[in-house]
């Protein structure tokens, strides 16, 4: 009993921190600019996927037991959309928002 109420409440946290909006990073929103933008800021991304045309970048961020997934997808050249997902108290730093 006691351990489905751990996982009760890691999924609770998990789900929490789960985003797929305009990207910021502190007051700058990134959403139309160039993947070069984000790399100043977070690095080089760990991988990189291409599905159906599109490419996408992803970043795991923090040192925690789930740390926070950021996923970048591209439309060509610029930023299209952005999600986290993981450890909340990490991803909030990086959460989007809708201008």
């Amino acid at each position: 009993m006691r351990n489905l109420a751990i996982l009760a409440a890691m999924a609770i946290a998990m789900a929490g921190c789960s985003n797929s909006n305009n990207f910021r990073l502190g007051a700058t929103n990134y959403k139309g600019q160039p993947l070069s933008a984000v790399v100043a800021k977070l690095g080089q991304p760990e991988s990189q996927e291409t599905n159906a045309g599109q490419k996408t970048y992803v970043w795991n961020v923090g040192q925690s037991l789930w740390p926070c997934r950021i996923r970048v997808t591209m439309a060509g050249d610029v930023i299209d959309s952005y999600e986290t997902s993981g450890d909340p108290n990490i991803c909030g730093s990086y959460a989007g928002y809708a201008s």
